[in-house]
């Protein structure tokens, strides 16, 4: 995948032992999901990435400019803002509340990688203790916040941010973690590794560990969950792609494609289920988009 994709939860101070379940038996897969799509495209932009979107309908994302240079925007019905971390070499917005709070990641001048928040203009820096590496992809309306870091031994853990204390979150038996999504319930999604470095989404409800995998796939990843517990990612044969968008409710999925398209990746939802995310054209461009029923 083109970035990266980038549980018992360990926090700082205890320990606490969870469950896993498993998949509902009863899912089931549906194609050609019935949405109305947009293309969004940052002008002068090369690609646009389309993250995350609120109720008030304002979308996060980031774009690549003539440069090959990153940089977060948002987008509030036709206007766009730039989203540009300072002194910073590339700014990708990856998650919004519904009080206008961003989340995301910047590259300092050394070529290191950090979460940020940003609210009322002013941005603040989110890096667990000992982290190398941070992805900041997700808050909700209570200002947690959940990503992924790589510690020095060069592995990468979920986590959440609230109230100044950071929590590890490890899938059980993983080798990697990310937390990609919260909503206001503290209802979280992510992806993991296996042992055998395969891929699976999962989500994480009052400390029951649930593994995601569409249908038939050979990867999945859950991106974002709305506070009505729908969750949106992609799946894929393999980790190389081409990978198709999805949206899941109970045990039910629908599979989105762009029309059109030669690959769809669904990244955001809000509360009232309208989907935001990215799609390759057939000249190899990828647009941001937004999908309403």
């Amino acid at each position: 995948m083109s970035e990266l994709r980038t549980s018992a939860l360990l926090s700082a101070c205890f320990s606490m032992i969870f469950l896993i379940a498993p998949l509902p038996p009863s899912a089931q897969a549906q194609s050609n999901a019935p949405f109305n799509f947009n293309t969004i495209d940052v002008p002068g932009a090369t690609e646009t990435d389309c993250n995350d979107i609120n109720l008030a309908q304002r979308i996060v994302g980031f774009d690549v400019d003539a440069s090959g240079i990153d940089h977060g925007f948002s987008y509030f019905f036709g206007t766009f803002a730039s989203i540009d971390y300072p002194e910073s070499t590339a700014t990708l917005a990856y998650g919004i509340n519904d009080n206008n709070q961003v989340v995301g990641w910047y590259v300092d001048g050394l070529g290191v990688t950090h979460g940020f928040l940003l609210f009322g203009g002013r941005f603040a820096t989110i890096d667990p203790p000992g982290t190398i590496y941070t992805n900041a992809w997700g808050i909700n309306d209570k200002e947690e916040i959940v990503g992924t870091y790589q510690d020095s031994s060069g592995v990468f853990h979920g986590f959440t941010f609230l109230n100044g204390t950071y929590s590890t979150v490890d899938y059980p038996n993983s080798i990697l973690t990310e937390l990609t999504g919260i909503n206001k319930y503290g209802h979280i999604v992510g992806l993991f590794e296996d042992a055998s470095g395969v891929q699976h989404g999962f989500s994480l409800v009052n400390g029951v560990y649930t593994q995601i995998d569409y249908p038939g796939s050979g990867i999945t990843a859950a991106d974002r969950v709305n506070d009505a517990g729908n969750i949106v990612g992609l799946y894929g044969s393999s980790s190389s792609g081409p990978f198709t968008g999805y949206i899941r409710s109970k045990a039910t999925y629908l599979s989105i494609s762009y029309p059109g398209s030669t690959e769809t990746r669904t990244r955001g939802i809000n509360n009232n289920n309208i989907i935001v995310g990215r799609y390759t054209d057939s000249s190899s461009v990828i647009h941001g988009y937004v999908a309403k029923k």
